[in-house]
C-alpha cells in the first residue's frame, strides 16, 4: 500500500438556512480521487466507490458510467469498480443514483497511466517478412489480468531508428535484420508522474531460396553439353546453406548432391517435366522454411516430312505425313501451317508414325502451285507441351479447276461447248491455239471421235461449237474433249446433256349453236399425227353455280381432223361451261405449250332473274366530294347491271351518269357468261339529303389540360333530332372519335348527323386547353433529421415556383392535399402539384420527392456507443445496441468478434441488436470487439471494445 498516493478532494456545499436540503441528498456529494499507480496493488482490481462518496449518501442506488470502456470494469450494484480493467490513463466518471431521493453524486477517479513491463531480455522477436508486427503483443504482465493501457505513445529509440513504425505496428520487413529498441509511454496525469516501458526487438533474417529459372529442351536436342548439369546455376540470390531434393529420378545422391544428367535423364525417361525442390530453413523459428522449384522440361517434337498431290477443286486436299514417333507420343493435335504465307490450322490424329490433316480450302489459290509449310503444333488429347519447334520440310501442290459445260439442247440445235480454267504446261492459264478433239457418246452408247482442230484459248477460256447434225434424235450424250501440251491434272474435262425431240400441237375448237338456249355443240379437233402413241381428248359439261360435272367422255385419237358432238338439249335449264382438253406427257423444254383446252359458256333455257333494290334511295351529299352516279345505286342482282331511262328504253345508261335529285331509273341484269338480259325492269327513286350546319355560342372554349377535355366536353347547337359528327378538316378528312382528347390550339370541324347523312358544310371549333407546368423543386430529395419529428411544412424549402401556388400529396394522382402541420413518414415518396389560382388549373404531373430521415448531427443527438451489456433477461440493458444508429446512420454495418477475431454477429437497420449469442449457444462473459462500418460521407469506421456481463 505504501506504493499507492491517494489524494482525495471532497467538496461540500452547505447552504445557510438550506438543512431540510441537505438532509434529502441521499446520494451524497461529488468527489475526486488521484490514484497514480493502479498495477501496484491487486486490491486496486476491487475499488469501492461508495465510501469515497461525500456528504450522507444512503445505499441502495445504483451506479453507471457514460464511458463505454469502462462499462464491464463497473459492478453497478455494488459500485466496485475493476482499475486493472481500466486501460486508459485519464479521468473516469461514475455516476450514483438514489431513486429514493431522485437524487444523483459523481465520483471521478484521476487515474495514473500503466505502460505495461520491459521486455528486454531478448523474448521480443519477429521474422524479416512481417510488414506488421503488434508491438503491444510485447507488454503486459505475468501477473493474470493486468494489461498495459492502450492510449500510450508508442516510438523508436534514437539509436535505432527506422521510420516504419505507425502507432503500435512495426513493418520488419521494410526494416530489416537487426535489433531496434522502441519506447511505450503513458504521460503525466494531474500529479501522477509518466511511465515508459522498453521493448528491444530482434528481427531474425527470413529464410531466401532465391529465384528459380526452369529450363525447357526439346527431345531432339544434344543433351551432351549436360551431363554435369549444376541446379545451384538456376537460383538467383538465395541462402547457400539449403538441401536439394527430388522424386523418383535418382539423380541427387544425397542432401548435399546439386549436379544432375540430364542425358540420362533423357535416357532413362524419355520426354517429360522432372522437378527438384531447393529449401532453405530459418536461422530462428519465429520464421518459417521457405523452398522454391526448378523443372527441366523436355518436350516432344514433331519431326517428319509432308507430301501433297496435284488435285482438283472438288477433292478434298489431303496431306500426308510421315514423323520420328519415338520424338512424339500418339494422340490428337492441331497442325500450324501456312500457304504461301496464309495461316491455317487442321486437327490431326498421329499414330505410330502416320498420320494426315486436310488444308482449309479458302486458303489455298486455283491453278497455281503453292507451298504449305507447317509451322507449329499444339496437342489437344492428352494435354502436354510440345516442343514449338517443328522440323518438317515444305512441299508444293496445285489445285486445278478446268471444266467443261454444256446445256441441254433441242434435237437439231448446235451445241456450245465452255471450256475454262485449262492450264498450259507451265501451269499458267492457256493463251493461244492448241490442237483438240472430242469424243462424242450418243444415248446408243455409239462414239464418235471428231478430227483434230485448233481451239483459240484465252485466259484458260474456249468455246467449242458441235454441230446440230450429230444431234438428230433424242437422249443423253457426253462430250469428252481432249486438249494437248496442257497441264495434267486430276480434273474429269467431260459433261453429260440432254438432247429433246421438238413436240407436235394440237388446236381444239367448240361451236355452240344458241348460247343462250344450247341444243347441241360440235368438238372440233386439228392434230398432227404423231411418230408413236395416240392423243387423249377429253371434253365435258360442267354446271357454273355448283361446278358439278354433268356430261363427260373421252376419245382416244390418232392424229388428223375430227368433229364429235355433244347433246346438251336434254339438260335442265341453268348455265353451264363446254370444255374440250388436251394433255401431253412429252414435258421437255422443246414444247412451248402442254395443256391444250378451250372452254365456251352457254345456258339453258335461262334468263336473269330481276334485280332486288329499293324503290327510293337517299344519298347524304357529305358522302360524296363530286356529284354521285349510277355506279352508287344500291342493286342486288346476279350477273352484270343495265341502267335504262325508261322501263322500254333500249339505249344503255352509261354507269358514270350523274344522278338527279328526285329522278327515277329502271335497272335490270345480264347474264356475263352467257350475255342473256333478264325481261323484268326494276324502278327506282333518287333523294339528295344534306342537313343545316350546325352553330356554337363559343367557338374558342376553354379547358384544363389535367382533366383530360375531349371533344364530347364542347357545346355545339344542332337541329331537333340531330346529332353531332367530328372531323379532322373542313372538308372530308378522318372521322373522329367523341372520346378524342382534345389538343390546345388545334382545329376541329363539327357538322350536323341526321339520318345517317351529315351536313357539307362544318362549324370550326378551336378550344384553349391550358397546361400548368409541373412545378420547380430544388431538390428531389428532402434530407432532414427524423429525430426532429418534421412535418409536411420542411417540404416547402424544396419550393421554386413564383407563379403557381404548390400543392402536396402523398399520391402520384388524385387522393386530398396534405396540411403543413402532418408528420413525415419514413420510406414514403411526396408529390407536388403546381395550382394556377387565375385558371383554376392544376399541373398533370406531380413531381415526387423522396425524404432522407439521416441528415442528423451524431454531436446534437447525444449519440454514444455502449461499452457493455448484459443479456441475463432481467428485462435492462439484455441486448448491445447503438441507441439511434438505425436514423443517422441507416447504412451501418455492425461486426461483433472474439478476441480470436472470430465473427459472431453481423448487424445493420434490420437487425441493430446483438442478443450476446454465438449462433445457436451462448457467449461466454468478457471482453468482445465491434466494428462498425457508417458507410455514411465521410464517417470514418470505428472498432472498439464492450464486455459481456450476465
Amino acid at each position: 500500500m505504501n506504493k499507492l498516493n491517494f489524494r482525495f478532494f471532497a467538496f461540500v456545499l452547505f447552504f445557510l438556512g438550506l438543512s431540510n436540503l441537505a438532509e434529502a441528498q441521499c446520494a451524497g456529494n461529488d468527489a475526486s480521487i488521484e490514484i497514480c499507480e493502479k498495477d501496484s496493488d491487486v486490491a486496486n482490481r476491487n475499488f469501492a466507490l461508495f465510501p469515497r462518496l461525500g456528504g450522507s449518501p444512503t445505499a441502495g442506488g445504483t451506479w453507471s458510467t457514460t464511458n463505454p470502456e469502462n462499462f464491464y470494469a463497473l459492478n453497478q450494484s455494488t459500485g466496485i469498480v475493476d482499475l486493472w480493467r481500466i486501460n486508459n490513463y485519464g479521468t473516469h466518471s461514475f455516476v450514483y443514483t438514489n431513486t429514493d431521493c431522485n437524487e444523483t453524486a459523481t465520483v471521478n477517479i484521476n487515474l495514473g497511466g500503466y505502460p505495461g513491463e520491459d521486455n528486454i531480455d531478448g523474448s521480443a522477436n519477429a521474422c524479416g517478412d512481417d510488414n506488421s508486427v503488434n508491438l503491444h503483443g510485447f507488454l503486459g504482465s505475468n501477473v493474470d489480468g493486468k494489461v498495459q493501457d492502450f492510449n500510450g505513445l508508442w516510438e523508436e529509440d534514437p539509436s535505432t531508428i527506422t521510420g516504419f513504425l505507425e502507432e503500435n505496428i512495426f513493418n520488419a520487413q521494410a526494416a530489416g535484420t537487426g535489433i531496434y529498441i522502441f519506447t511505450y509511454t503513458v504521460p503525466d496525469v494531474n500529479t501522477c508522474a509518466g511511465r515508459t516501458a522498453t521493448v528491444v526487438l530482434e528481427v531474425h533474417p527470413p529464410p531466401n531460396p532465391g529465384r528459380p529459372t526452369s529450363v525447357t529442351f526439346c527431345a531432339n536436342d544434344d543433351f551432351s553439353a549436360y551431363t554435369n548439369f549444376d541446379l545451384n546455376d538456376q537460383l538467383l540470390g538465395e541462402d547457400p546453406n539449403g538441401t536439394w531434393s527430388e522424386d523418383a529420378t535418382g539423380q541427387l545422391s544425397d542432401l548435399n548432391d546439386s549436379i544432375i544428367n540430364i542425358q540420362e535423364l533423357y535416357d532413362t525417361f524419355g520426354y517429360g517435366t522432372f522437378s527438384f525442390v531447393y529449401t532453405v530453413f530459418p536461422t530462428h523459428p519465429v520464421c518459417e522454411k521457405r523452398e522454391v522449384t526448378v523443372n527441366i522440361d523436355i518436350l516432344p517434337v514433331l519431326d517428319g516430312d509432308i507430301t501433297a498431290e496435284d488435285i482438283c477443286i472438288e477433292e478434298d486436299y489431303v496431306v500426308e505425313l510421315e514423323y520420328d514417333d519415338t520424338l512424339l507420343h500418339n494422340g490428337a493435335f492441331l497442325i500450324s501451317y501456312t500457304i504461301n504465307g496464309s495461316s491455317g490450322v487442321a486437327s490431326t490424329s498421329l499414330i505410330d508414325g502416320d498420320g494426315h490433316f486436310i488444308v482449309d480450302p479458302t486458303l489455298v489459290p486455283l491453278n497455281e502451285t503453292v507451298t504449305l509449310e507447317v509451322v507449329g503444333i499444339t496437342s489437344v488429347s492428352p494435354i502436354r507441351d510440345v516442343c514449338p519447334t517443328v522440323i518438317v520440310p515444305p512441299t508444293t501442290f496445285l489445285v486445278a479447276s478446268s471444266q467443261a459445260d454444256i446445256e441441254d439442247i433441242c434435237v437439231q440445235n448446235d451445241a456450245t461447248v465452255q471450256i475454262t480454267e485449262i492450264l498450259d504446261t507451265s501451269g499458267n492459264f492457256a493463251n493461244g491455239t492448241f490442237t483438240t478433239q472430242y469424243v462424242l457418246t450418243r444415248p446408243d452408247s455409239s462414239t464418235e471421235t471428231s478430227d483434230s482442230f485448233d481451239l483459240e484459248f484465252i485466259s484458260g477460256n474456249a468455246t467449242l461449237t458441235v454441230p446440230g447434225s450429230n444431234f438428230l434424235v433424242g437422249g443423253e450424250y457426253e462430250i469428252r474433249p481432249t486438249i494437248l501440251n496442257t497441264f495434267p491434272t486430276n480434273c474429269p474435262l467431260a459433261d453429260i446433256f440432254i438432247v429433246t425431240p421438238l413436240p407436235d400441237a394440237i388446236q381444239l375448237d367448240l361451236v355452240i349453236d344458241n348460247n343462250c338456249d344450247a341444243t347441241q355443240i360440235d368438238v372440233l379437233v386439228d392434230a398432227p399425227i404423231l411418230p408413236d402413241g395416240t392423243y387423249t381428248i377429253t371434253y365435258d359439261v360442267t354446271e357454273l353455280g355448283s361446278n358439278t360435272v354433268l356430261t363427260t367422255n373421252t376419245i382416244n385419237f390418232t392424229g388428223g381432223t375430227a368433229a364429235y358432238q355433244i347433246d346438251v338439249d336434254a339438260l335442265p335449264i341453268g348455265n353451264y361451261t363446254a370444255s374440250v382438253r388436251s394433255i401431253q406427257n412429252d414435258t421437255t423444254p422443246c414444247r412451248l405449250d402442254f395443256e391444250f383446252e378451250e372452254s365456251e359458256n352457254f345456258s339453258r333455257g335461262g334468263v336473269p332473274e330481276a334485280p332486288v333494290a329499293n324503290a327510293n334511295q337517299t344519298f347524304c351529299l357529305s358522302d360524296f366530294s363530286e356529284a354521285p352516279t349510277l355506279m352508287d345505286i344500291n342493286v342486288t342482282a346476279e350477273g352484270d347491271i343495265l341502267f335504262y331511262d325508261t322501263d322500254t328504253d333500249t339505249n344503255i345508261l352509261p354507269i358514270s351518269t350523274v344522278l338527279i335529285d328526285g329522278e327515277d331509273y329502271f335497272v335490270t341484269n345480264s347474264d356475263p357468261l352467257t350475255n342473256c338480259e333478264g325481261t323484268t325492269r326494276v324502278q327506282i327513286t333518287v333523294n339528295f339529303s344534306n342537313p343545316d350546319t350546325p352553330t356554337s355560342d363559343n367557338s374558342t372554349p376553354l379547358f384544363c389540360a389535367e382533366t383530360n377535355p375531349t371533344l364530347s366536353n364542347i357545346t355545339v347547337n344542332v337541329s331537333a333530332g340531330s346529332s353531332v359528327s367530328w372531323f379532322s378538316a373542313l372538308s372530308g378528312g378522318t372521322a373522329l372519335d367523341n372520346a378524342t382528347i382534345l389538343v390546345d390550339g388545334q382545329t376541329y370541324f363539327a357538322a350536323t348527323n341526321n339520318g345517317g347523312c351529315t351536313s357539307t358544310e362544318r362549324l370550326e371549333i378551336t378550344p384553349t386547353v391550358i397546361t400548368v407546368a409541373p412545378t420547380a423543386i430544388s431538390s428531389d430529395v428532402l434530407s432532414v433529421c427524423g429525430l426532429d419529428d418534421p412535418t409536411v411544412v420542411a417540404l416547402t424549402t424544396l419550393e421554386n415556383e413564383t407563379e403557381n401556388e404548390v400543392f402536396w400529396f402523398i399520391t402520384e394522382t388524385g387522393g386530398t392535399a396534405l396540411t403543413d402541420d402532418i408528420p413525415l413518414v419514413t420510406d414514403t415518396t411526396y408529390y407536388a402539384e403546381n395550382y394556377n389560382s387565375v385558371t383554376g388549373c392544376s399541373s398533370a404531373t406531380r413531381v415526387p420527392v423522396t425524404i432522407d430521415f439521416s441528415n442528423c448531427d451524431p454531436k446534437n443527438y447525444d449519440f454514444f456507443i455502449p461499452d457493455g451489456f448484459s443479456p441475463n433477461a432481467d428485462g435492462r440493458n439484455d441486448t448491445f445496441f447503438i441507441p439511434n444508429i438505425e436514423t443517422i446512420f441507416p447504412n451501418f454495418t455492425l461486426e461483433i468478434l472474439n478476441r480470436y477475431g472470430t465473427t459472431l454477429f453481423t448487424g445493420d437497420k434490420t437487425n441493430p441488436a446483438w442478443d450476446g449469442r454465438n449462433g445457436s449457444s451462448t457467449a461466454p462473459n468478457g471482453v468482445y470487439f465491434y466494428i462498425i462500418n457508417y458507410n455514411k460521407g465521410n464517417s470514418e469506421p470505428i472498432q472498439g471494445r464492450l464486455y459481456l456481463n450476465r
